[in-house]
């Protein structure tokens, strides 16, 4: 304190002064105490943070991704979806659509401050005791005399014993589990992504473009015998198709997921007495990828829940308040670097209402990297449609899951694919079967695969295929290579000839 005061340490000045002194050291312990109990400035960092990064979706905790991925990927990608002030940009190459504006030491101010405070490197997940997967037998298919495998889309026909397969060449075809014969049932030009059938109309979705993209390629066509009609409509890589009859008259409604890129929409397609169908926006955000139809609210109409997993990670429920007018609730809500990619909806608790169960862990975006908060989490619903997360099953790249009570015991089970594993630390857990041993207390064992990299599994489903009374699960192979594989396992994928794994249920 003498040293901020710059008085000598002598008894005489200090006993001629000690009035003055003592004034003094009182004002300055009482701006000590002021500037101590008063809330310290907002950081101009942090405003900018909070400000920019929050303008086109939930920010992420900066802690949530390493260093080198925010200075490398994601703050550049960042910087190409903002105008930065003091910048030449060319207008033939400006992005279209919302771009926030900074000035440019404002951004230099907000790269530094992530950086500064991102980790060198994220924890590692952590890794669940594992026994082999006893209750099932494993069983693969060969739907063509082609190695390597391409399925964008699976799905079991209940009460047919047969299941639908789309590829990345535009082919549909149908397998009979009885006859062990496969049909074509379609060649188009794209990717399919979804397929419905109801009577003798068959709903066919085409992504149009598979990798990210603004442009509008995707196609719905209707095929009823020989003859096919491409809807004269635009849609942005179409994903997801719901066919439904929404309001009860009796003709059926579509929503599609419009996955899209950095835009997208959920679109609710409405046909007139003309047969051509209207289409209206429900929700204008990209990464739409999944709609169930369910009476949520308990008002004798069915609402909508969907899932969006880009931008602004969400379930949303759109309740269907009027004939055909929703009004959207988002009831759960996911940082932007989660990957969320599907969801189920399950009466976890046996208490009459439904919760929702998520998984995420998609990662081929711009900040590939193993995630510990990658994984499956139950929200369970209050019975007012509020919805709060109970229980976190970790799993580095977490996208598809399926739910059941495959054991008959009384409880849910769940099946879980990561198409993103750890290949270096944890190359079995490509798909994991979490057998419920005790519900209450969120208590389940561990389960994988022999020969866990047969394929590389992308898509599952679940079904009698035995007749035998019990649910099997299965699991399509996509050996598309958009992040890195070992070497081995690109090989034998290429060399080898595994379509669909069948895991036969052994309960009954």
């Amino acid at each position: 304190m003498s040293h901020y005061l710059n008085i000598p340490k002598t008894k005489t000045y200090l006993m001629c002064n000690n009035t003055l002194a003592l004034r003094m050291v009182v004002s300055l312990l009482f701006v000590i105490l002021l500037f101590s109990c008063a809330p310290e400035p907002e950081k101009r960092e942090v405003a900018l943070y909070e400000n920019y990064c929050a303008s086109c979706h939930l920010a992420p905790e900066i802690r949530n991704l390493p260093k080198d991925i925010w200075e490398d990927y994601v703050l550049p990608d960042m910087a190409s979806r903002m105008k930065i002030k003091e910048i030449y940009e060319d207008p033939d190459q400006a992005k279209a659509g919302f771009r926030p504006e900074i000035k440019l030491n404002d951004w230099i101010a907000l790269q530094n401050y992530v950086i500064s405070l991102a980790p060198e490197q994220l924890p590692k997940t952590p890794l669940p005791k594992q026994e082999l997967l006893s209750g099932f037998r494993p069983k693969t298919l060969e739907l063509d005399d082609q190695n390597g495998a391409f399925f964008t889309f699976l799905e079991y026909e209940e009460g047919h014993n047969t299941m639908v397969l789309g590829d990345i060449s535009g082919n549909v075809k149908r397998y009979d589990f009885k006859s062990e014969g496969v049909e074509q049932l379609f060649q188009g030009e794209t990717p399919v992504t979804w397929y419905n059938k109801n009577k003798d109309t068959e709903f066919i979705s085409e992504v149009g473009i598979l990798d990210p993209s603004e442009l509008e390629r995707g196609k719905i066509i209707l095929k009823k015998g020989k003859d096919t009609l491409a809807l004269n409509h635009a849609f942005h890589r179409p994903v997801h198709n719901l066919v439904e009859d929404l309001n009860g008259d009796g003709t059926l409604e579509m929503v599609v997921s419009e996955f899209g890129n950095e835009t997208g929409r959920l679109s609710l397609l409405v046909q007139k007495d003309t047969g051509v169908y209207d289409k209206k926006v429900l929700l204008n955000l990209p990464g739409c990828i999944r709609t169930i139809a369910k009476d949520m609210d308990r008002d004798g109409k069915l609402d909508l829940v969907t899932i969006t997993s880009q931008a602004w990670e969400s379930i949303t429920i759109l309740y269907q308040k009027e004939d055909l007018v929703f009004e959207a609730d988002k009831v759960l809500e996911f940082s932007s670097v989660y990957g969320s990619s599907w969801f189920e909806l399950v009466d976890y608790n046996n208490d009459g209402f439904d919760d929702i169960v998520t998984v995420n862990g998609d990662n081929a975006d711009k900040s590939y990297v193993h995630k510990p908060y990658h994984g499956m989490r139950i929200h369970l619903n209050d019975g007012q449609n509020n919805f709060s997360e109970v229980f976190f099953y970790p799993l580095n790249g977490a996208t598809r899951l399926i739910a059941d009570d495959f054991d008959a015991d009384g409880d849910i089970d769940f099946g879980l694919i990561s198409t993103f594993p750890n290949y270096d630390r944890a190359p079995q857990l490509t798909f994991v079967y979490l057998e419920n041993e005790e519900s209450g207390a969120y208590r389940f064992s561990t389960k994988i695969l022999e020969h866990p990299n047969q394929g590389r599994w992308f898509l599952m489903d679940k079904g009698d295929v035995d007749a035998d009374g019990d649910m099997d699960i299965l699991l399509s192979s996509f050996t598309y290579v958009f992040t890195p594989v070992p070497e081995n396992l690109s090989k034998q994928w290429a060399e080898t000839n595994v379509d669909v794994l069948v895991l036969e249920n052994l309960l009954n």
